[in-house]
């Protein structure tokens, strides 16, 4: 599965955890560059290909098109689960959660469970632990923590949002299966997105729709750890194509088990692009629940738990050779997996014990309702069974937001997110309605209270002077009365920075990398590349108009990636970030030493305290109040006055800045 931190377009990546578990990288439709070369078995032959190469995802990466083999698996007879053992969840202790498959036990593996909307559908508050019944219930939950067409709200439900695949929770080292006679069409290997996936095709196999239709499906199996087998090979039902892993963006071992239909254009396909996404104004779990890209999904997809499940035959499965299977890999018979007779520190449970629910409980501290324009935040609480603050968590915990009121700063929480038992997260362009947070871990889940976040309660404003109600109105929404009126038309006849579209220029909204360096390189007047230049981050649309300002800063050493070869265009930016590009971007000096604190939260040691006292000598933030808040993000109506008072003291060749100063 896939999930954003979030953050998604943010420096942080979009995952998160699930019911009980997992919940992986929040971008699939970051599909891999790589168009591999077939191995050599392969040359010479020509492959049917169906489409085109089609731009996808926030990279505008190229990804291949349907391909139908050249060569022919043996004729479909019958399917099995990708997955054949699967722990007993509800029977692990603690520490075996962190298990990799071979040192589970025997006796806590069952067979993979049926996949049942309906069961999985049913609340957590439903289950009864200790009920067989139940618990088998619990244990489909826990495997299959995201159904087809699912969302991130992890409800169990099918169709409430656009997640075309099933998840399937397995521990690490797992084997995992082809689920049907085929041939290997595509192996790659990503950092993100898929991170190691395989794709199979299945030809002349029973229509989901219509069983008496036959047609070629794809099956894909993301997040391996490894591969066993090669592009062009021909593989069985029932063999071992590779280990379960957490590769690519997943931040727990799991597989995301996908079918495509034939007329889907790549594989794995994914339902939206990051321009729709943006265009839509979610981030990625937004779009994910908001159904984003359904109908795309439904066209080029199908359910893969109930193709295999109608077609689940019990027929031994035939193991295969090298002379009865060309240019294939014989799968290795899985070594069984055996409890030792003499107890293993590592593996061994000493004595039974009934399971108990955690003992790490949340709670959040937060306010019944909130004001548009004010800092939105709250703080999720951990503790354990005896009242103490919890700073180690064993897997990350998945926040949710439920309401259209905004976004949240990050949607997973993990031990480094944890200080003094405590996580203080924000919620990001906020709308007016109702909302709720729940936090999920290991299987848990735990609702805030509502909140409402409510338009301001109008208060007494002054009386509008004539020289105010004279003001040209410069967008629709920043007239006469503006308290960054001056600024805002000061940058806007400069050309440095304008509206949106819609004739608004949003003062109070917060600003992004991209739009940031923007209107800092303008300011100054820098000679912007014409060309994207060397630019090798993995999260950027080579075609995107913010490409020569990325390689214009980056050219004269004004800012660069972060690690893992990303640029998260789209990141909010904070107060101390726009200084430092503005600054560098700027015809300033700046004096490498601080030896008095510029502001009561700022340390002469900290990064930002060269650009923070350059900013208090000449006197550019708006408003100092409450210190430089480095780490808070900053506005558009702020920006432009910071732009504005520097600007007006390298025209004037003044030393700092005052009311009136570009008047005089």
């Amino acid at each position: 599965m896939i999930y954003q931190n979030k953050n998604q377009m943010s420096d942080t990546n979009f995952s998160r955890g699930g019911d009980d578990l997992l919940i992986t990288s929040p971008i699939h439709q970051l599909e891999d560059r790589r168009h591999r070369r077939h191995q050599a078995a392969w040359a010479g032959l020509a492959l049917l290909m169906i489409g085109s190469f089609v731009a996808l995802g926030q990279n505008g990466l190229l990804l291949t098109a349907s391909i139908l083999p050249t060569k022919q698996a043996p004729a479909f007879d019958g399917t099995v689960y990708p997955i054949e053992k699967v722990p007993n969840w509800v029977k692990l202790q603690s520490a075996e959660y962190k298990y990799s498959y071979e040192q589970i036990p025997a006796s806590k593996m069952l067979n993979t469970p049926f996949y049942s909307a309906d069961a999985l559908a049913r609340t957590v508050d439903t289950l009864k632990w200790g009920n067989a019944a139940d618990d088998a219930v619990r244990n489909q939950k826990i495997t299959y923590p995201v159904p087809y067409m699912g969302s991130y709200r992890l409800n169990g439900l099918e169709n409430d949002g656009s997640h075309l695949a099933v998840d399937i929770k397995v521990p690490m080292n797992t084997p995992v299966r082809s689920i049907a006679n085929g041939v290997v069409v595509k192996l790659a290997n990503q950092t993100n997105g898929f991170g190691k996936h395989v794709v199979i095709v299945h030809q002349n196999v029973p229509s989901l729709e219509d069983p008496n239709t036959k047609t070629t499906y794809y099956s894909s199996y993301s997040h391996l750890g490894s591969v066993i087998i090669n592009e062009g090979d021909i593989v069985l039902r029932g063999q071992n194509i590779g280990l379960s892993g957490q590769t690519g963006f997943a931040t727990t071992p799991h597989i995301h088990f996908q079918i495509d239909r034939i007329n889907a254009p790549w594989h794995p396909f994914w339902g939206f692009t990051y321009q729709e996404q943006v265009a839509a104004g979610l981030d990625f779990v937004g779009a994910i629940n908001a159904s984003l890209g359904k109908d795309k999904a439904y066209e080029n997809t199908i359910n893969p738990m109930t193709f295999v499940q109608r077609n689940l035959t019990t027929t031994p499965i035939s193991t295969g050779s090298q002379t009865s299977v060309p240019n294939s890999t014989p799968a290795p018979t899985p070594t069984p997996v055996v409890t030792p007779a003499v107890a293993d520190p590592v593996v061994a449970v000493p004595t039974p014990v009934t399971p108990t629910p955690t003992v790490i409980s949340f709670a959040f501290n937060q306010k019944a309702s909130y004001q548009l324009g004010e800092d939105i935040k709250m703080t999720l609480v951990a503790k354990d069974q005896n009242g103490n603050s919890v700073n180690a968590l064993d897997e990350s915990a998945l926040l949710l937001l439920s309401g259209d009121v905004g976004n949240l700063s990050k949607a997973d929480v993990t031990t480094g997110d944890l200080s003094d038992g405590q996580f203080v997260f924000r919620l990001q362009n906020p709308r007016v309605g109702q909302g709720q947070v729940t936090v999920m871990y290991k299987g848990v889940q735990t609702k805030s209270t509502s909140f409402d976040v409510i338009n301001p309660t109008p208060t007494p404003q002054p009386v509008a002077t004539k020289a105010d109600l004279n003001r040209t109105k410069l967008f629709a929404d920043v007239a006469g009365d503006e308290g960054f009126y001056d600024a805002i038309k000061y940058v806007k006849d400069k050309g440095v920075f304008g509206g949106y579209n819609d004739g608004t220029f949003k003062p109070d909204q917060v600003i992004s990398r991209v739009e940031v360096l923007k209107v800092a390189l303008k300011s100054s007047n820098r000679q912007i590349l014409p060309t994207k230049g060397m630019l090798s981050y993995t999260d950027l649309d080579p075609n995107a108009w913010y490409i020569p300002y990325i390689a214009t800063a980056q050219q004269n050493g004004i800012t660069q990636g972060y690690i893992g070869g990303y640029f998260r265009p789209a990141q909010n930016v904070t107060r101390a970030e726009f200084l430092k590009i503005l600054l560098l971007s700027s015809p300033v000096s700046l004096n490498p030493t601080v030896n008095n604190a510029p502001y009561s939260d700022v340390n002469t040691t900290d990064w930002s305290a060269v650009f923070a006292q350059f900013a208090k000598e000449k006197n550019l933030l708006p408003s100092t109040a409450h210190g430089f808040k480095a780490n808070e993000e900053i506005t558009r109506g702020e920006v432009a006055e910071i732009i504005y008072r520097l600007l007006v003291i390298l025209n004037t060749g003044s030393n700092t800045y005052t009311a009136g100063l570009a008047n005089s």
